[in-house]
């Protein structure tokens, strides 16, 4: 495709294409739109308020750590069955608070896995509301050890 055969209407559609350009090289050819950036704003908007919702029913007792992470990650009891290799009657089973205990170490690493948090996700969260300050997780060869450090963003 050549840069002088793209065409998109603004209004609607925000995208980046890689096109031929003049000189015969090739590069992203940019559309903005307004009305796309308020969908991704939008979507962050609701992804931020679900997760506060949700980690309010894990402090309230409602769902377990796995009901929660299960939400965030958009997955249904039976594909978050067939990643961690257990039944969907037993993922369904660990969504509980009361059964959550029920679980073992193993189980929990391979859950951790899927969501791709450290086995202490599942007994604890770090949350900051600080703005520019974020937690990171370092990882090590021990599946079953995390770091963390409290970092301020540059600017």
């Amino acid at each position: 495709m050549k840069e002088k055969d793209v065409r998109v209407d603004y209004r609607k559609h925000q995208v980046v294409l890689y096109a031929e350009k003049r000189d015969g090289s090739y590069g992203p050819v940019r559309t903005g739109s307004y009305i796309t950036k308020n969908y991704l704003d939008d979507y962050w908007l609701k992804r931020n308020n679900l997760e506060r919702e949700y980690l309010e029913k894990v402090r309230g007792g409602e769902i377990s750590p796995i009901a929660y992470y299960m939400v965030l990650e958009e997955l249904t009891p039976s594909e978050l069955a067939s990643r961690v290799k257990l039944s969907t009657r037993k993922v369904k089973r660990h969504m509980t608070p009361e059964h959550f205990g029920e679980a073992t170490v193993e189980q929990l690493r391979r859950y951790c896995e899927v969501f791709n948090v450290p086995i202490a996700g599942m007994f604890q969260a770090v949350v900051t509301r600080k703005k520019g300050v974020r937690v990171e997780e370092l990882k090590t060869d021990n599946p079953y050890f995390s770091i963390y450090t409290i970092a301020t963003e540059k600017k």
